[in-house]
C-alpha cells in the first residue's frame, strides 16, 4: 500500500480544508489552527509557523493546483484558485445567465441550454484579464451565503492611500463597460450593517481582491465568518427602487430626482430617439430640427459626462 509522507498529508489537509471554505480562502492563521486541532487526531505532531510556510509554498509550486496568496489589512489568506475547466462555479454561471435571460424575456429552467451558442455576453471589462469577470462571482457567492467582505480600496475622490472596507454585499451592477459592487458598511460599534447604500468600482479595489470578514476573537485571533440578512438589508435601504432615478450608479446624499430637459440637434436625434437615454425619457418637443426630451433623475456628475458625448449636438435647457 503506498503510504503518504507526513507532509504529503498535511497539504492534502491543506487542500481539502480551503476546499471548504468560502471562496476556497483561508487565512494563514485559519490553516495553522485547523492543522493542530486533526493532526494529533491522525498521531501526526503539531506544526510551527515556519512549517506550514514551507508546505504552503510547495502547494504554490505545485503544477496541480493554484494557490493565491493575498495579503488584506496586514493579514495573509491563501486561497485555492479553480481549475481552467471551472473556473466559476455552474451555480453563479446559471444565475447570471438567467438574469440576462430574464431581462431579455426569455424563461429559462435549469435544464435548458437553449441560449448556448445564441448569446454571448463578455463579463469581462477595462482589459483585466477577466478579473471583473472572476471578482463578480466572488461577490455574489458572498451575497448568495450573506456573509461580511472586506477590501482595501482606492476611492476616486480621495487620496492616493487605499483603506480597509468591510461591508455587507447587496448587488453587482454592470454600468458603461465597469463593473461596481453596492454594499452596506459594517458598522463594529453596532454590529450591523449601516443601511445607507455605497458603491464601489470594481477596478478601485486593490489587486480585485475581497476575502471574507471573519470575527475577531478576544486573544485577537480569527473566528468565524460574519453573517446578515440579505433580504432584512435590501428592505431597509429600499435597493429594488433606490437606483430608479440615477443615470448611471451615482446617487448623492440627500437628492432629490427633478425633472432635467435636454435638447438635442442633427445627428443626436435619431440617436437618442433610438436609444433611450433614462428609462423616464419622454419626447415633449418633436420639430424636425431638434427635439427636447425630459428625465427625471437625480443631478450628478454623469449627466455632463453624457451630453459631452453629444458635443454642440447636446444641452441642458434651464
Amino acid at each position: 500500500m503506498l503510504q503518504l509522507t507526513t507532509q504529503s498529508q498535511r497539504i492534502q489537509l491543506i487542500l481539502n480544508f480551503l476546499m471548504e471554505q468560502a471562496f476556497r480562502r483561508a487565512s494563514f492563521n485559519q490553516i495553522q489552527e485547523h492543522l493542530n486541532e486533526t493532526l494529533p487526531q491522525l498521531g501526526l505532531k503539531t506544526i510551527s509557523r515556519r512549517t506550514l510556510e514551507a508546505d504552503l509554498q510547495v502547494v504554490r509550486e505545485s503544477h496541480t493546483h493554484k494557490l493565491l496568496h493575498v495579503r488584506v489589512s496586514k493579514k495573509h489568506y491563501y486561497q485555492l484558485l479553480p481549475t481552467a475547466d471551472a473556473q466559476i462555479s455552474s451555480a453563479v454561471q446559471e444565475s447570471m445567465i438567467f438574469q440576462i435571460a430574464n431581462q431579455l424575456g426569455v424563461k429559462l429552467t435549469s435544464k435548458e441550454n437553449i441560449l448556448q451558442d445564441k448569446l454571448i455576453f463578455n463579463f469581462s471589462a477595462l482589459n483585466d484579464d477577466g478579473k471583473s469577470y472572476e471578482l463578480a462571482a466572488t461577490c455574489l457567492q458572498a451575497i448568495e451565503r450573506q456573509y461580511l467582505i472586506q477590501f482595501l480600496y482606492q476611492s476616486a475622490f480621495g487620496t492616493y492611500k487605499s483603506k480597509l472596507q468591510v461591508v455587507a454585499p447587496l448587488q453587482v451592477r454592470f454600468y458603461e463597460g465597469r463593473y461596481y459592487l453596492v454594499a452596506c458598511m459594517w458598522s463594529e460599534k453596532n454590529n450591523a450593517p449601516n443601511p445607507t447604500i455605497k458603491v464601489f468600482a470594481f477596478d478601485l479595489i486593490e489587486n480585485f481582491v475581497v476575502v471574507p470578514a471573519l470575527a475577531e476573537r478576544e486573544d485577537g485571533t480569527e473566528g468565524d465568518l460574519q453573517n446578515f440578512s440579505w433580504i432584512l438589508l435590501a428592505n431597509q435601504t429600499g435597493l429594488k427602487t433606490y437606483f430608479k432615478h440615477c443615470l448611471g450608479i451615482a446617487r448623492f446624499k440627500e437628492s432629490i430626482p427633478e425633472i432635467i430637459r435636454l435638447k438635442f440637434t442633427d445627428w443626436a436625434i435619431a440617436y437618442v430617439k433610438g436609444r433611450r437615454l433614462h428609462s423616464s425619457q419622454r419626447i415633449v418637443v418633436d420639430n424636425p430640427n431638434y427635439i427636447v426630451v425630459e428625465l427625471y433623475i437625480y443631478r450628478n456628475y454623469e449627466l455632463p459626462m453624457l451630453l459631452s458625448r453629444f458635443r454642440e449636438f447636446g444641452s441642458e435647457l434651464r
